[in-house]
């Protein structure tokens, strides 16, 4: 750690909630500290901004203030909207899944457009500045941004693009002062869980859990589901051979939020309309349904008392809602949504049973419990002698989730002890923390991929193919070859550098990297070209020049392990080393 840092600040960044937690280096209890008032630490992953203009970014309105976040955020919204104030305010949620899909441009509730990393950055921006606010009204001397170590929670499924992108927002957002920073760490969600159950405070429920062996940590999430399985050695615990990542980050888009997608998708069927999202009205329809959802248990389905929403007129239009009722039931009279009943007292209201309320957590935990299933089929092998898998993430509160995992994986064939962590929904950000205070606790991953250059050998007639001979001046070299740097399924020690030698002549160097899932022989010759192969991305370096405007040796080193794939570049002249860029792949977006 840099001489200037004195605080670590860990920020959860998630779909439906997010917030921080922080951690004074030099503590030797290492106490953990966050915003009390928030639950978990935590608030609504919502932020109100505001505009230069009306319309959005296709009509050149740029978002210029940050006018509240979280449940304040949502609150004052509405409010807005209703006193017809909110023509210049945009409010935004959910939107950290829009990364996971590979966007760069995200709707707003009103449906207007603007730029992902211009949202994200704003909310960045708020929880750096409420953490630092919070932070210095307990010490004497301020706390600057400069002497803050920053860790970021990223899902493990994201793509190398998407944690770029994070560290871009970061540094938008003044977290850093440029994307590269060694102030700012990114550490996967569910590692982050498994090193806060690693050193929890209390050591009979760290021993207990994180026993020597390997533990499946499931992170279930609002937005995402993240699988990692990681392997624990006890004895090592006063050297950096810890924890380590023994297969590749497996899940999807399975979290709570589909649950919540399952009710709107009713309400639009029922109501015969989608255009009402943005209304105050259904705005606090979906808050109610959120409290109702934090209430089904695993016996909700044998209640009786059906749960009432009012919906209100400018969501039913001129129909009476008796009407809707009477429809949607004549036709599902068959089926198992005929749970509709009309309120008797408050003609606007419905009132849905139970039943089916819970019937909405069905296909989103069977595809949680499908994903696990996929993870021990496909590295069966690796995977026979887990002892227990620990439950972590603010869906992992959901006791019908956590029953059915249990239900699944504690008999036969799996016979694994299924553990809820002590607190779920603060484990991320305190194993954030604790990872800013030491890095090293993680000491080696796995890659699902095959990464390699494009590479140009020299021409070899028993080797290459003959398509593949060019020539070049007086030599004839080998086109498209496949260089390998790192193997899948294999562990990959932290910050692994393959090193390449290059002369520089004083202009740009673009390499090309790639990567496959393929089983690759080293008696074979493989091609970029070939199927199963894919482009990941460029690293570019800048020109390099000697004082005498001579060719310089460069060494570019690819560094692997870490929890994102980097690219450093030594001067071999003068010995300075600094960063390089990968431009990823881009997508269709």
């Amino acid at each position: 750690m840099s001489e200037k840092e004195k605080i670590v600040i860990g920020i959860d960044f998630g779909t439906s909630r997010s917030g921080f937690a922080y951690s004074f280096i030099g503590d030797k209890e290492q106490q953990i500290y966050g915003n009390n008032n928030w639950t978990d630490f935590k608030t609504d992953s919502a932020i109100l901004l505001k505009k230069d203009k009306n319309g959005d970014c296709r009509g050149g309105a740029n978002l210029i203030e940050i006018v509240e976040f979280g449940q304040e955020a949502i609150r004052k919204y509405v409010e807005m909207l209703e006193e017809e104030e909110g023509e210049l305010y945009e409010l935004f949620r959910y939107y950290k899944m829009s990364l996971y899909k590979s966007r760069t441009f995200v709707k707003s509730v009103a449906g207007s457009v603007f730029k992902l990393v211009d949202v994200i950055a704003m909310s960045l921006q708020w929880l750096k500045d409420t953490a630092l606010k919070h932070i210095n009204l307990t010490v004497r001397t301020p706390i600057e941004t400069d002497q803050v170590r920053w860790v970021l929670t990223v899902p493990a499924i994201w793509t190398e693009k998407a944690k770029h992108f994070m560290r871009v927002c970061a540094h938008r957002g003044g977290l850093v002062d440029n994307e590269d920073s060694e102030h700012l760490l990114l550490i996967h969600e569910p590692e982050a869980a498994a090193i806060e159950g690693f050193f929890s405070a209390n050591p009979i429920v760290s021993e207990e859990v994180f026993e020597t062996g390997k533990v499946l940590i499931l992170d279930a999430g609002s937005g995402t589901i993240d699988i990692t399985v990681l392997e624990i050695d006890r004895s090592q615990r006063e050297n950096s051979d810890k924890i380590k990542v023994i297969i590749p980050a497996k899940g999807g888009s399975d979290g709570s939020n589909t649950i919540d997608k399952n009710f709107v998708t009713f309400l639009k069927k029922f109501l015969g309309t989608d255009d009402f999202e943005s209304n105050p009205d259904f705005i606090d329809l979906f808050q109610k349904w959120i409290e109702e959802k934090h209430r089904v248990k695993l016996d909700y389905r044998k209640a009786k008392t059906p749960i009432r929403f009012t919906i209100q007129e400018s969501l039913s239009g001129e129909t009476p809602v008796e009407e809707l009722v009477q429809k949607w039931n004549e036709e599902k009279e068959k089926t198992d949504l005929a749970f509709i009943k009309s309120g008797m007292l408050n003609k606007r209201s419905i009132k849905l049973s139970k039943g089916f309320l819970a019937s909405l957590f069905d296909k989103p935990v069977n595809n949680v419990i499908n994903n696990i299933e996929n993870v021990f089929k496909k590295y069966e092998q690796t995977l026979h002698d887990v002892k227990d898998i620990f439950m972590v993430g603010s869906y992992s509160n959901s006791d019908i989730l956590y029953h059915a995992v249990k239900k699944k994986f504690e008999d036969d064939p799996y016979n694994l002890t299924v553990l809820l962590g002590t607190n779920p929904g603060r484990a991320i950000v305190f194993g954030a923390v604790r990872y800013g205070l030491n890095p090293n606790i993680l000491s080696s991953r796995t890659y699902e991929y095959n990464y390699g250059l494009l590479w140009y050998p020299r021409f070899e007639e028993e080797k290459h193919k003959q398509s593949k001979k060019i020539s070049k001046g007086n030599y004839w070299l080998c086109k498209d070859v496949f260089k390998l740097l790192v193997k899948k399924d294999i562990a990959i020690k932290a910050d692994y550098v393959k090193p390449q030698e290059f002369i520089s002549m004083g202009r740009d160097l673009t390499l090309e990297i790639y990567r496959t899932k393929k089983e690759l022989d080293p008696k074979v010759v493989y091609y970029i070209d070939e199927d199963g192969f894919e482009f990941f991305g460029s690293t570019i370096i800048r020109n390099i020049q000697s004082e005498n405007d001579q060719p310089v040796g460069i060494t570019i080193e690819f560094k692997f392990g870490g929890t994102m794939i980097k690219v450093g570049v030594v001067n071999k002249e003068n010995n300075m080393a600094f960063p390089g860029t990968i431009v990823y792949k881009e997508k269709n977006i």
